[in-house]
């Protein structure tokens, strides 16, 4: 019986305007955002790249690639937060979107390093609003005991990009040269602006909207807090929200560092073809997908978000290394690949977690100061500092694989100290509670 309930309110569920159409439209333009972003990580994959653009055996300077995507969207996505709160995450959609198109237009025709740097610095300043749209249309759309699945569900749009733009990508720069791929990505990009001409800011003024909806959300949102939430100003000066972005630091570290450099990794080192890398990686992702839609499920049941990030965080400390040197060159492509599940949950949590601490009309500005930051950050620790290391180890990647499992085992130790600050917090507003109905 209660099988059949749990089943019934799933079913119930996913036929509510926000699962039929919010959640999917979040998912497709994190997925196409990130096959732009993650494409060069194929591209310095390249022969024929390397050689155009005189690039052979320059890691570090390949790796700032990456780097200045996240240097840009660290720029940005502090404005895009005040941005989207001010003027609405549509409007804010729409237009970063429309700017990441004439950028990848222009990366198509670039000549020298320096060019694409710089078009890879303006392509993450235009991303820069993925995070504060997605999480202020998660606040408003969703009830709060949805929200890591909301969360896990768009975020793995990024790793259904990664699944998707491997052999796309890969597709693409074998028909028509990694310059003919840019301006592909940037015509099939356009589908984003046009979907998202149909979606409100809020459901209440959504067409079509059914009234029970409404209220169930908004009714939710009302009641859902054990906690009293913060102010933006308050939300500066609590701890919690700190750990989360350091959280949040270490989340996009792994995951773009990974992104990044896996594909040359499985190539150069583990000996695969391009043609075997594609498809063993497609697979690895396509499972990393499925756990972490799966851990947000689980997060949302036990309610238990930072304790289920945490042992996220220990699972990839330990396999990361075994994958990277031990495992046959296949098996442990397909694990690296799976583990970017890791990055891809937490990140979600990270979210969800805000969630509980501040206002839901600050939500996008404390969205765009820890993303904003967990950008800046990985832009110079991450992929940069990865290329940086395979060059000290004379092209080996170990080191770069140690540092990653060294950062998710600080990450651990945050979501630990944030599970407990957390039940303090609520205890004590428990008390509170119970005083007053006692009085």
């Amino acid at each position: 019986m209660r099988v059949q309930r749990s089943a019934a309110g799933l079913w119930q569920m996913l036929h509510t305007r926000r699962w039929l159409l919010v959640a999917p439209s979040l998912a497709l333009w994190w997925m196409l955002g990130q096959v732009d972003k993650i494409n060069i990580s194929l591209v310095i994959a390249d022969p024929s790249f390397l050689q155009e653009l005189k690039l052979q055996g320059r890691y570090g300077e390949l790796g700032g690639l990456m780097s200045a995507f996240l240097l840009g969207y660290g720029a940005s996505v502090f404005l895009w937060g005040f941005l989207v709160d001010r003027f609405g995450p549509r409007r804010c959609l729409i237009a970063g979107t429309a700017c990441w198109v004439f950028i990848m237009l222009a990366m198509s025709r670039a000549t020298t390093l320096e060019e694409l740097l710089a078009a890879r610095f303006l392509l993450g300043a235009a991303e820069g609003n993925m995070w504060p749209v997605s999480n202020a249309l998660t606040n408003r759309w969703f009830p709060s005991r949805e929200h890591s699945r909301a969360q896990t569900f768009w975020l793995s749009g990024a790793s259904l990009g990664t699944t998707v733009g491997v052999p796309l990508v890969t597709g693409l720069i074998a028909a028509s040269s990694w310059r003919g791929m840019m301006a592909a990505l940037a015509a099939i990009s356009l589908v984003v602006i046009v979907n998202f001409s149909f979606i409100a800011n809020q459901p209440r003024s959504q067409k079509g909207m059914r009234p029970s909806e409404v209220e169930e959300i908004e009714s939710d949102r009302n009641s859902a807090g054990a906690v009293p939430l913060m102010s933006f100003r308050e939300l500066l000066r609590s701890a919690s929200f700190w750990l989360i972005t350091v959280c949040m630091i270490i989340a996009v570290t792994t995951i773009f560092t990974m992104i990044q450099w896996t594909p040359s990794f499985v190539t150069a080192e583990r000996h695969l073809t391009r043609e075997s890398m594609s498809g063993t990686l497609t697979a690895g992702y396509a499972m990393a997908t499925a756990v972490a839609m799966l851990m947000g499920y689980i997060s949302d049941r036990t309610m238990q978000r930072a304790l289920t990030a945490a042992g996220m965080s220990l699972a990839f400390t330990v396999l990361v290394l075994p994958a990277a040197l031990l495992l046959p060159p296949v098996g442990g492509a397909v694990l690296l690949a799976l583990l970017s599940a890791t990055p891809l949950a937490t990140a979600a949590l990270n979210g969800a977690l805000l969630h509980t601490l501040v206002r839901p009309e600050a939500v996008a500005r404390g969205t765009g100061i820890y993303s904003g930051v967990a950008s800046i950050v990985p832009a110079l620790i991450g992929p940069y500092g990865f290329g940086k290391l395979i060059s000290a180890l004379n092209g080996r990647y170990w080191g770069g694989f140690a540092f990653l499992a060294f950062l998710n085992l600080i990450g651990a130790g945050c979501y630990v100290a944030l599970h407990r600050m957390s039940s303090r917090t609520a205890a004590v507003a428990a008390m509170a509670s119970a005083r007053e109905r006692s009085e």
